[in-house]
C-alpha cells in the first residue's frame, strides 16, 4: 500500500511538474519573446508570417463572410451596403484572420521551445529520483501480475488492433497531422503516407515477433488465450 501511494505520487510529480514548466515557459517566456522578436527582426517575422496554405484557408473564410452578409442581406437582418463598405468589412476581417494565423504560427514555434524544456525537466527528474523510477516501475509490474491471463491477453489485443488494426490508418494520418500542426509544420501528404506505410508495418512486426518469441517465457497461458482467440 505504502509502495503503491507513493508510486502514485510520484507518477503525479512527473506529470504536473513538467507541464507546469511546460506552460511557463510557453505563456510566459517564449510568447513574449517572440511577439518582441518579430517586431524587431525583419526575417523572423517573415519565417512566421502567414503561410500558403494558411491563405488558402483566409480565403475561403473570406468567401463564407462575404456569403453570409449576402444572406443577412437578403432574410434582412443587415443593412445594405455599398460595395466599398462591403470591401472595407472584408478587408478588416483579412487582417483579423492574418493577425490569428500569425499567432498560431507563434504559438506553434514556441511549442517547440516548451516542449524540449519539457523533456528534459521530464528526463532530469527521472535521471535523480533513480529510487522512486525503481518503486514505480515495481508496482507497475505488481499491478500487471495481479490482471488475470484473460485480462492481459485482452490488452494486447486492444493496444494491436488500435495501432495496427485495418481501420488505424485514419488514426494514424490523423495523429501525424496533430503533431506536425502543433509544432508548425505542413503536412507533406506524400511523406505521411510513407511514414504510414513503413511505422505500422514495422510495429506489427516488433508486436508478433515479442509474442510468438519472448511472449511465451514469461506467461505461456497468456499465448494459449491469444491462440485461441485467434482460432476464433
Amino acid at each position: 500500500m505504502y509502495a503503491s501511494t507513493n508510486s502514485a505520487k510520484f507518477l503525479a510529480f512527473l506529470i504536473v511538474v513538467p507541464w507546469v514548466i511546460d506552460f511557463l515557459v510557453h505563456d510566459y517566456v517564449m510568447m513574449p519573446f517572440l511577439e518582441r522578436y518579430v517586431q524587431k527582426v525583419p526575417l523572423a517575422a517573415e519565417l512566421l508570417d502567414v503561410r500558403r496554405s494558411q491563405k488558402l484557408h483566409m480565403v475561403n473564410d473570406l468567401k463564407i463572410e462575404k456569403a453570409r452578409y449576402r444572406f443577412e442581406v437578403e432574410i434582412g437582418k443587415s443593412p445594405r451596403l455599398s460595395d466599398e463598405e462591403v470591401w472595407s468589412e472584408l478587408r478588416e476581417k483579412a487582417i483579423e484572420l492574418r493577425d490569428e494565423w500569425r499567432l498560431e504560427n507563434r504559438k506553434a514555434f514556441a511549442n517547440i521551445w516548451s516542449d524540449m524544456v519539457y523533456g528534459i525537466v521530464l528526463f532530469l527528474l527521472i535521471c535523480f529520483n533513480q529510487s522512486k523510477v525503481a518503486m514505480l516501475k515495481f508496482t507497475g509490474y505488481k499491478l500487471l501480475n495481479n490482471v488475470s491471463d484473460s485480462g492481459k491477453a485482452f490488452l494486447i489485443i486492444l493496444v494491436s488492433d488500435i495501432l495496427l488494426g485495418y481501420h488505424s490508418e485514419p488514426g494514424w494520418h490523423t495523429m501525424i497531422e496533430v503533431i506536425l500542426e502543433h509544432y508548425g509544420f505542413e503536412a507533406d501528404e506524400a511523406a505521411v503516407t510513407f511514414f504510414v506505410c513503413l511505422v505500422p508495418v514495422a510495429l506489427d512486426v516488433f508486436i508478433k515477433f515479442w509474442v510468438y518469441k519472448y511472449l511465451p517465457r514469461l506467461s505461456p497461458s497468456v499465448v494459449n488465450v491469444l491462440d485461441e482467440v485467434k482460432r476464433h
